[in-house]
């Protein structure tokens, strides 16, 4: 840092290239002063600026007395001669590449403007071809650029489609949820996976089995509506506008099937895919005589919608009490049964199930028939005094007597459905699970997972012929708590009392037919 005159006296800072080196060998010319003379008190700053160049015709000797031009005009050609000025305060020019050669000397001055006299020679600078100037911002190196990469970063778009792929099939083994995330990261991963709705929408991979749809409806619209990952407890809201004028079913697969109310036209949705595929009109189903009754809508809801195999749907429709199979892209619906009344109808490892007043039967495809998979162990009328419900218990297929004794009072019985050796075997429990029932759809859930949820034990749903039942049932003990109100004018919800988790499920059981 160059040293400075005392604080009293002002003056300005002016830089000058150093004069090269004189041959000392040589005996100066006449009028031509010698080098020291050049650093005299007493001489004025635009001669040492002469100095600094080499002499020209034009330009006068180092000893010429002669007075110069205004410091301003000596400036202007300091800089004609290629000697820059740097001004205090001022930001540095910045140079493509250091200068070649060895490093170049400077010497900073102090002008007294008051005494026109220079009062000392500051420092000689030998390490910077540039005078650094007060406040001025340094030159980026190479070290401090903020284009060199981060030594941790990595580049995880460029993953390649091996490890890429690997992370995506994990993912959708996993969950689908967590596969539709991967791929909405960025284009090459999404480029690297399977896009779902180039598949078809009843290939299982996609089918998003853990997730279902809750009956509440957000207020911001009336078709965004919140899903509920019932192995994790993660709820997400998807926006659905194709809901709009339909009667919704949920099956097991999680697949929604969509009846619209004015066309009767049934689609199948995958609502987080966003996959849709449609089928006939419901009314292709009725016959002549149904087609001339009045309330046809009432008349053609699904009851029990899933997979028969990996390529056909199978649908029943309570109303007119009709079972038919179906393909994406057919044009006819084939009937595999007409006139028999079903309890629940469930898809179950990949079979079409449903229960009779004296079988479980189960949809084969080719041929296109219903056959017998178990006999139940005792038949029961169709006037709804007992009642047999299926539902999938993690894995197992599992069936749930309920009778009427004659002192109006309800007996639960419960079997494991053995469809290897075809008969019904009795179990007191769930494995410490729960399950949500009603008259056409069961839903089994984990205690661990929501722990508000008695384990071992049964909730009903809130079917008008359920709500006398005590709910929930603990199986173990045989044990039940006190039942719920229910307010029948807005649609069966619970009539006071802080909703929970177990509310939740089973307005899930009770049939969504919400347009």
């Amino acid at each position: 840092m160059p040293k400075l005159a005392s604080s009293s006296t002002q003056g300005k800072l002016i830089p000058y290239r150093k004069p090269p080196a004189p041959d000392c060998s040589t005996v100066p010319t006449a009028g031509a002063p010698s080098c020291g003379d050049c650093f005299g008190s007493s001489r004025r700053i635009q001669e040492l600026r002469a100095c600094s160049t080499v002499p020209t015709a034009a330009a006068p000797s180092c000893g010429s007395r002669r007075e110069g031009p205004p410091l301003r005009r000596s400036s202007r050609r300091a800089l004609h001669t290629g000697s820059q000025i740097p001004i205090w305060g001022a930001k540095r020019a910045r140079s493509d590449a250091a200068p070649s050669g060895p490093p170049q000397h400077y010497y900073a001055m102090w002008y007294d403007s008051s005494h026109c006299n220079l009062c000392s020679s500051v420092a000689l600078l030998e390490s910077d071809p540039q005078i650094p100037i007060w406040g001025a911002k340094r030159a980026r190196s190479a070290l401090s650029s903020p284009l060199l990469p981060d030594p941790l970063w990595r580049d995880w778009a460029n993953l390649g489609d091996g490890p890429a792929g690997l992370i995506a099939e994990c993912l959708l083994a996993n969950d689908v949820a967590d596969y539709i995330c991967f791929r909405a990261v960025c284009r090459p991963w999404r480029l690297c996976s399977m896009d779902p709705r180039q598949q078809g929408i009843l290939d299982r991979r996609f089918h998003p089995r853990q997730w279902i749809i809750l009956r509440e409806e957000t207020g911001g619209s009336p078709h965004r509506r919140r899903f509920m990952n019932i192995s994790t407890g993660y709820c997400r809201y998807v926006a659905l506008p194709e809901l709009r004028g339909h009667k919704v079913f949920p099956t097991t697969e999680g697949l929604l099937v969509l009846l619209d109310t004015t066309t009767f036209v049934v689609r199948l949705l995958n609502p987080l895919t966003r996959h849709a595929a449609d089928l006939p009109p419901a009314t292709m189903l009725m016959t002549k005589e149904q087609l001339l009754q009045t309330c046809i809508k009432e008349r053609l809801e699904v009851s029990g919608a899933g997979l028969a195999d990996d390529s056909t749907i199978a649908l029943y429709f309570k109303g007119i009490r009709t079972l038919a199979i179906i393909k994406p892209g057919d044009v006819n619906w084939i009937v595999v049964n007409r006139g028999t009344w079903f309890m629940p109808a469930l898809s179950f490892a990949g079979r079409f199930y449903c229960a009779s007043t004296s079988d479980v039967m189960v949809v084969e495809t080719h041929p296109p028939r219903l056959t017998v998979a178990v006999e139940l162990t005792r038949p029961f009328p169709e006037i709804m005094m007992d009642s047999v419900h299926l539902f999938d218990n993690d894995g197992e297929l599992m069936l749930l007597d309920r009778q009427r004794n004659a002192c109006e009072s309800r007996k639960y019985k419960l079997y494991r459905v053995d469809l290897d050796a075809r008969k019904m075997v009795p179990v007191r429990g769930l494995g410490g699970r729960a399950v949500f029932i009603d008259m056409e759809m069961a839903l089994s859930v984990s205690p661990s997972v929501f722990p508000s949820i008695s384990a071992d034990a049964i909730y009903w749903g809130f079917h008008s012929l359920l709500t006398l039942d005590r709910s929930p049932i603990h199986l173990r003990d045989a044990t039940v708590v006190e039942p719920c109100k229910v307010d029948n004018s807005r649609g069966l919800m619970p009539l006071c009392g802080p909703c929970g988790v177990d509310d939740y499920l089973s307005w899930f059981v009770t049939l969504n037919r919400r347009k």
